[in-house]
């Protein structure tokens, strides 16, 4: 005991160095992007430009550093504030190469903007980068990263030293890891989360995935709006030069606010992005390791299952290549949903619960694999329709399981309806009503894809790089070997299997999908080989049912060891050498763009990306010949205001005000009288907000996002589910006590 008093000090002693070794950059402020932008005089006027966003800088002393090559003369460099206001300007020498500037903020905190003062009479102006720095300062987000990570630091020293010499402490505070197997399993599962996931632990790259940019664009709104004061978050801010952007009226994003938060902490964007992806990957492993202990009740399933998830091509397709963030989600509920049926058909309907958590968890983050989830589930239930009839137990627990997710789920899913009725100019409208066509040849894999090992992405044939790797053949021919055996878990796994075989030639080109184009689910799926990732999930499942049977009596330990080797290196390692190899990127070469809308599905079908750049706050007149002065203008949030005059006489006129329209837009219209109007808000020809001037020639109009009552309805719904919820879980527990 004395001993173990003695550690302690120098224990400390070391922690506190290592935290201030740590945090010795707490003070030190980074602004740095590339910004790759050539003037030229045959394309570029003489003026000046504006070529970052704004950035807030405290006051203090800082440097302005620009990867900057000039030829010409006249040229500047320039900082202004949100005012316009002038904070320096540098007349920029002919023959400059990289030059450093020292600038003062001074008085209040100010968002400030970086600009080229460009001559086009000869000169040729090329910029590869902004940067700005500052090393005695110190900023919100810098506090808070530092000391998030230093609690980490500090709970996991607490966690060790208690582990090494308290280890009766540590087990008193968590039972379940009083049991070695246990501790050993949590500890098996990080090591497999880390192997499949060392493309993105190294903390300056990140995985260019397909659709990466549109998701982190989703975190960063989500980050925006949350600071703006926004929650739950449907229309985003930043999207569009904020112009607003309803992604979060149709796209789930409950669990992105994980990593939104994490932004506001101070993380960095990427740094966000690549920790949920971690967590996800995690979670997706520990979710199967579950579900197949509850059904199997034997561990060596349960880690055979997390193995064969881990290691499964198609999930890190959709992580490293695809960046489908919303299946890499769900692969965190299909084996809840698997298990929840396996309960209600295993005479355990009280359980329902469960399968409603799978469904409630997949519809929080990604509606096209709820639409294959229910469609699925669906026909496994015409499977099992004449026990459903006689044991009425089971279809009144389905229809717990239903209206339970709604009800929770009201919050997004009134919002929703309520957009989809109300605003029908939408794109997603065509989506979701299966207007929308798809690409036959890149909608399903080729057939030989089926057998082969790994093959290199296509960004534009997806299909062609789409494969469900060895490790599934793998289950299949585990099934085989264990034929014989009769006992009743081979014959649930034998089930599942057969189950998914049908599947897995569904999402072949075999299966004559075309002639199903009318159906709207066939273009709500957009892709048949998203089906891929239930079945990979369902063959995990039986794979890992036939690995305990065929190993059964045997040293279990170092099989599942062969089949970790077997798996990563025949289906995940080739896939992860490609992301490393091909499709890594330095982080300082990222570059947000606010007019990356990947499909553009959640924008009216007339609505240009690029007009809110070329726009900016520019209000305009339908009636285009009549003249318009703004005298005034303001962005603040998702709002707008602007005092305005037109000739007299000019009649009713309607603006076209720069924010995309939702339903939820108020406004009033103060006139020069003092009269305060409150015009209906509508949409213009682009989509844009547009109102009327009531007929008055001058005054002032204010525009703001607020929720609707619908809105309000479904959040008040969705509070008083969960709170139903808990309180009949502690009604349980005390009962039960």
């Amino acid at each position: 005991m004395k001993h173990k008093k003695k550690i302690i000090i120098p224990f400390v002693i070391l922690l506190v160095l290592f935290l201030i070794i740590l945090n010795k950059d707490i003070l030190r402020f980074t602004y740095d992007t590339p910004r790759q932008r050539t003037f030229v005089p045959e394309v570029d006027e003489k003026r000046d430009y504006i070529v970052n966003g704004p950035v807030t800088l405290k006051p203090g002393s800082y440097e302005l550093s620009l990867d900057l090559t000039v030829e010409g003369n006249d040229n500047g460099v320039f900082l202004v504030d949100g005012d316009d206001n002038f904070i320096f300007y540098k007349d920029i020498p002919n023959g400059t190469i990289n030059p450093v500037y020292p600038f003062e903020i001074s008085g209040s905190t100010k968002q400030v903007r970086i600009g080229i003062r460009y001559d086009s009479g000869s000169a040729i102006v090329s910029l590869e980068r902004v940067k700005i720095t500052a090393e005695h300062i110190l900023y919100r987000e810098s506090l808070l990263r530092h000391l998030m990570i230093s609690i980490l630091i500090v709970l996991f020293a607490v966690w060790l030293f208690l582990r090494l010499y308290y280890p009766s402490i540590l087990w008193k505070l968590f039972p379940p890891f009083a049991k070695p197997e246990n501790e050993l399993t949590l500890l098996c599962l990080i090591l497999l989360t880390a192997a499949v996931s060392y493309p993105v632990l190294n903390g300056k790259v990140y995985i260019h995935g397909d659709d990466m940019f549109f998701h982190v664009t989703r975190i960063k709104g989500l980050a925006d709006s949350l600071k703006a004061g926004y929650f739950p978050v449907r229309d985003q801010l930043y999207w569009l030069n904020n112009y607003g952007y309803g992604v979060g009226y149709f796209y789930p994003d409950v669990f992105l606010y994980f990593p939104a938060l994490l932004v506001l902490l101070g993380f960095n964007l990427l740094t966000a992005y690549n920790i949920f992806l971690i967590l996800c990957t995690f979670f997706s492993i520990v979710s199967i390791w579950y579900a197949s202990l509850r059904i199997t009740n034997n561990r060596t399933s349960a880690a055979a299952s997390a193995i064969f998830i881990a290691c499964a091509a198609y999930r890190l397709n959709t992580i490293y290549y695809r960046a489908a963030v919303g299946e890499v989600q769900a692969a965190m509920f299909y084996p809840l949903i698997v298990l929840g049926l396996y309960e209600l058909f295993h005479d355990h309907t009280e359980k329902w619960p469960v399968f409603a958590a799978g469904f409630l968890g997949i519809l929080c983050c990604h509606l096209i694999s709820l639409s294959i989830a229910v469609v699925l589930t669906a026909l496994f239930l015409l499977t099992q329709l004449r026990k459903i009839l006689k044991d009425r137990r089971i279809f009144i627990s389905l229809m717990k399981s239903v209206l339970t997710v709604i009800a929770i789920d009201a919050f997004f899913l009134l919002p929703m309806l309520e957009q989809s009725l109300t605003n029908p100019e939408l794109k997603i409208n065509q989506v979701m009503t299966g207007d929308a066509q798809f690409n036959v040849t890149n909608y399903a894999i080729p057939f030989d894809n089926l057998f082969i090992r790994f093959k290199p992405w296509s960004g534009i044939w997806q299909a062609d790089s789409t494969y469900p790797g060895w490790s599934m053949l793998l289950v299949l021919l585990l099934g085989i070997m264990v034929w014989k055996k009769r006992e009743w878990l081979v014959k649930t796994a034998d089930f599942i299997l057969l189950f998914s075989i049908p599947l897995i030639l569904a999402v072949t080109r075999l299966f004559p999908w075309q002639w199903g184009i009318f159906l709207p689910f066939v273009s709500r799926i957009q892709f048949a080989y998203r089906m891929l990732l239930p079945v990979t999930v369902l063959m995990s499942l039986s794979g890992g049912i036939y690995f305990a049977a065929l190993t059964e009596n045997r040293k279990q330990y170092i099989w599942l060891f062969v089949l970790l080797v077997f798996c990563f290196f025949s289906t995940a390692n080739p896939i992860l050498l490609e992301s490393v190899r091909n499709r890594t990127v330095e982080k300082r070469m990222f570059v947000m763009q606010d007019n990356r809308v990947s499909g553009a599905e959640y924008l009216p079908p007339d609505f240009d990306e690029s007009f809110p750049g070329k726009n900016m706050d520019t209000v305009r007149l339908a009636e285009s010949d009549i003249p318009l002065t703004i005298t005034a203008h303001k962005r603040q949030k998702l709002g707008f205001s602007f005092t305005y005059e037109i000739p007299e006489n000019s009649g009713e006129v309607h603006f076209s005000v720069p924010l995309v329209y939702y339903t939820g837009f108020r406004g009033t219209l103060t006139a020069e009288d003092g009269t305060v109007l409150h015009p209906v808000i509508t949409w213009d020809d682009m989509g844009l907000v547009s109102l009327a001037n009531e007929g008055y020639s001058s005054g002032t109009v204010a525009i703001l996002y607020q929720k609707t009552p619908v809105q309000w309805i479904g959040e008040c719904i969705t509070f008083l589910s969960i709170s139903a919820v808990f309180l009949r879980k502690r009604t349980v527990v005390e009962y039960g006590k």
